[in-house]
């Protein structure tokens, strides 16, 4: 089968967990045998969409990448439009606005995959190099403008969670265009039915998998960073729509109460007083924590504007090897973020024996915790105080949660994903 990919970013330099969900797929489903070209920007950030790499196409392990240039966004205008929506909904002129604002428009890459499949009018007819479209993500305007030219054979994976742009007029017409749905989770598939009206549209749990990560070394991790003794770590990219301003509030206020619970104010926050490491610690005045206090690590790319504390360690940037070697050295993997259609990184930490904890409100982290048995679940800071204490004083618990973890993520296996990626493209 030849398969059309349509993205807003794609790259190994790209931090984004649904691009690299995408590009985890493409290469997948290359690897089993199928022919898969991606269309997609030149854009690495998703603010400015600025050219980071050249257009044109290449090879990425036999996923042919065609990128193209994008026209300039206005990212005030589509921030102003998302709030004048949220809160008056139902307006479609805005709506298209709002989308062509955000972008990424590209509209030499909307022709050439016109081109590719032989009529520009989006119609009946089934010519042309691509027998399945599939568009990624109902969230930006390559999948907006894309879908109306692909109806005919077009896949759409919304990778949507609950969020103003999903109940949007526009949003609706883009999901009920498709032939058929990708989804990554049940909670997903059930958000987007629920909300788009598409009972009668067929669609496929696909998932993902997970590729073989290198054995980590948690010493070698503290040779590089001048890491907490014992910490919480979160993997992905530091930014407030991602959970993290609120993390670092729900850390500040765990560790103000293991400062209250110890009565000790000299004490070392995820220090150790025989190495001498009085480690930065999160009390509002300026006291650090009890021995056996978890520290917080931030590990990915700050997103500008960011104001992270000096008593939270970051890292930046981390490779392959550095997040593995990161996870060996964490006693928790903490997940903020409030909206996910799939945490890879829950399936990460649970392969490598590390519990989570997630934030219950994400329906669908709380659907991963809940088949895994791999972590807990907190819905403010009060329950995060208590559910990381918890975790911090119970090594028996953490070892049992992370062995069931990773029973669990031991069953993503890309044969699997493919095989059902199978099933919902030979829907469309």
């Amino acid at each position: 089968m030849d398969v059309a990919f349509v993205v807003q970013r794609y790259g190994a330099e790209v931090a984004g967990g649904a691009e690299a969900l995408c590009r985890d797929t493409a290469r997948a489903l290359v690897r089993a045998g199928e022919s898969v070209t991606v269309f997609t920007t030149t854009a690495r950030d998703y603010l400015a969409w600025d050219p980071f790499y050249p257009e044109g196409v290449s090879d990425d392990d036999g996923v042919e990448v065609r990128r193209f240039a994008v026209d300039p966004p206005n990212p005030q205008r589509s921030a102003d439009l998302v709030r004048h929506l949220g809160l008056a909904p139902g307006d479609p002129v805005r709506e298209a606005e709002w989308a062509m604002a955000q972008g990424p428009v590209s509209r030499d890459m909307l022709a050439a995959l016109s081109t590719a499949l032989g009529s520009r009018s989006g119609g009946s007819q089934r010519d042309g190099t691509h027998d399945v479209v599939a568009c990624w993500t109902y969230l930006y305007a390559t999948s907006q403008l894309a879908m109306p030219l692909v109806r005919d054979r077009a896949v759409l994976v919304p990778l949507a969670h609950e969020e103003p742009m999903l109940r949007f007029t526009l949003t609706r017409g883009v999901i009920r265009m498709a032939k058929a749905l990708a989804f990554m989770t049940p909670e997903e598939r059930q958000l987007v039915v629920d909300t788009a009206g598409v009972h009668d549209t067929p669609g496929v749990v696909v998932g993902a998998g997970l590729d073989p990560s290198p054995d980590g070394d948690a010493e070698r991790a503290r040779r590089r960073w001048a890491l907490p003794l014992r910490f919480a770590l979160y993997l992905g990219r530091v930014d407030a729509a991602k959970g993290v301003e609120g993390l670092i509030r729900a850390h500040r206020g765990y560790v103000e109460q293991a400062i209250r619970d110890a009565g000790d104010a000299d004490t070392g926050a995820g220090g150790d007083r025989a190495r001498g490491n009085r480690a930065r610690g999160g009390g509002s005045d300026g006291r650090t924590a009890p021995p056996g206090t978890l520290g917080l690590l931030l590990a990915g790319r700050e997103a500008p504007g960011m104001d992270i504390p000096p008593w939270v360690t970051t890292t930046g940037f981390i490779t392959d090897e550095e997040r593995a070697d990161l996870l060996a050295a964490a006693e928790v993997v903490v997940l903020p973020s409030p909206y996910e259609s799939l945490s890879l990184v829950a399936l990460e930490a649970w392969r490598a024996r590390r519990p989570t904890l997630g934030y219950a409100r994400a329906q669908v982290v709380a659907g991963q915790t809940a088949r895994s048995g791999g972590g807990l679940l907190y819905t403010g800071p009060d329950t995060y105080a208590r559910q990381l204490a918890r975790l911090a004083a119970n090594p028996a618990e953490r070892q049992a949660m992370g062995e069931s973890g990773r029973a669990f993520a031991g069953t993503w296996t890309w044969d699997a994903c493919v095989d059902r990626w199978r099933e919902v493209l030979a829907l469309a």
